[in-house]
């Protein structure tokens, strides 16, 4: 079996997952993958004025990109208390320069949070210099030898494996899809696709290198053991996957998704109200009542409309302006989904979402998590496993944590979002009791009262104000 072997929940996510990723890149990308996001008015139709018109229809199109807003407002509000470090002085270097390159933990989380939100799986990899022996503490002192972390994205991962060794599920293989820079000259580099092969051999950690040879195929052009910062083998593999609702290998949904889908049906009903308004939108000239005579003398002599000239017509000759009466079906299809949006935004920031896990469930039985909340303290907890790693390359010892605050009442809308909630309630597309939830949570309704309680004063009530809105 090649290393080109793709997991079956990889083959199966990858398309969500370049979806989500292709809306929030923005409307060059969406546009520029044509009839994947738009189909064409007439797909029997090849012609070549065919395709131009669907060029014109594309680019009148307006791709309204609610989704990278969300994803930057969550990601936002993750962030809005700064996070807290705990670490040794070994690697207190983290807090500015985690992988290398000097991006800070900080600014590398945030990134491993957009994914777990876009695309509900990040991955870490502790990384360190290859050494032979013990690693001495002037090198590590200076910076020459330093652990690090790097993030991959949930498409460069194609494979794994979990095994059962001893009493623990342990990951045994991991596949991770990279380019390297190759060096040509003294002036240009050469971007050379590999596979790096993560494997687990009788509870020794080593690292397979897989590149193309003359002949196209996948052979391995190196091999090593990474060794802890006192010499020995890891019993191990230092990688960690980051879910949007557990840090298991298993590929969590994609928080952002639905959004994503709404996001392109507005896209496809913005392009029939453009098309629409272009082709119907100017009003059209006619005429009644003209003789032959009339109509050559008019053709000879040009037509000029406006307010400064007089239009000469025949006796009962009349003139006027058609003007198509408005379609308003694709705009108001296109507001229905905008509110649509604002509900799901809603729903990924608000408690009471997210499934608690065991330990948190055990621990704190009136906690109640939001996706936001949940994907973020599944950030934290693999930076602090990737941090625990980092100390053992470092041959140091001592506690650490890294924990992102997202404040359980940030969540606070203006009038616009309440009136959008309550459209998208009564316009059948969020549901009662997920409306007086939100509501409480605003504390905008009692929190003490029911859902049937609710809907009785509502009921009896017809011109109650929810909110300060009429319901």
């Amino acid at each position: 079996m090649a290393v080109t072997f793709q997991h079956p929940e990889y083959a199966e996510s990858l398309s969500r997952w370049e979806k989500v990723e292709d809306v929030c890149a923005g409307e060059d990308e969406v546009k520029e993958a044509g009839v994947a996001y738009l189909p064409r008015p007439n797909p029997s139709d090849t012609s070549r004025d065919a395709d131009a018109r669907y060029e014109q229809y594309k680019v009148r199109a307006v791709f309204y990109n609610a989704t990278r807003r969300t994803l930057q407002s969550l990601v936002g509000c993750a962030f809005d208390n700064p996070p807290t470090l705990t670490v040794p002085p070994a690697i207190a270097y983290a807090s500015d320069d985690i992988d290398g390159a000097g991006i800070s933990i900080y600014q590398q989380s945030q990134s491993a949070l957009s994914e777990v939100l876009m695309k509900g799986r990040a991955c870490l990899l502790v990384d360190y210099p290859r050494t032979e022996s013990t690693a001495s503490v002037a090198d590590m002192q200076s910076g020459a030898i330093r652990a690090t972390v790097v993030q991959y994205e949930a498409e460069d991962v194609i494979n794994w494996r979990m095994e059962k060794q001893g009493a623990y599920l342990k990951l045994a293989m991991v596949v991770i899809s990279e380019c390297q820079a190759v060096q040509v000259d003294e002036f240009e580099t050469q971007e050379v696709e590999q596979y790096r092969v993560l494997r687990l051999v009788e509870g020794v950690y080593t690292v397979e290198i897989y590149r193309q040879n003359e002949k196209r195929e996948w052979v391995m052009v190196d091999t090593y053991t990474p060794l802890t910062g006192s010499g020995r083998p890891w019993n191990e593999i230092p990688f960690a996957f980051v879910g949007s609702e557990s840090n298991s290998a298993c590929v969590d949904p994609a928080p952002l998704y639905d959004m994503a889908v709404l996001n392109l049906a507005h896209y496809r009903n913005s392009a029939d109200y453009e098309d629409s308004v272009f082709f119907n939108g100017q009003p059209q000239p006619w005429m009644a009542g003209l003789t032959e005579e009339w109509r050559d003398w008019l053709k000879k002599e040009g037509i000029v409309i406006g307010s400064r000239v007089i239009l000469p017509l025949p006796e009962n000759g009349s003139f006027g302006f058609a003007q198509a009466q408005p379609n308003t079906l694709a705009k108001e299809a296109m507001d229905a989904k905008e509110a649509q949006m604002r509900a799901i935004g809603a729903r990924l920031i608000t408690p009471g979402h997210a499934i608690k896990t065991a330990t948190e469930a055990q621990g704190d039985q009136e906690a109640e998590h939001s996706v936001l909340s949940l994907c973020a303290a599944n950030v934290s907890e693999a930076y602090t496993k990737c941090l625990q790693w980092m100390l053992t390359f470092m041959n140091a010892s001592g506690d650490c944590a890294y924990m992102l605050h997202v404040d359980p009442g940030m969540f606070s809308v203006d009038g616009t979002m309440v009136a959008a909630l309550i459209a998208a309630n009564q316009a059948g597309k969020l549901p009662d009791s997920d409306l007086f939830r939100i509501m409480r949570r605003l504390d905008l309704i009692d929190p003490q009262k029911t859902d049937e309680q609710i809907a009785e004063e509502l009921a009896n009530s017809p011109g109650l104000n929810l909110g300060g809105l009429t319901a």
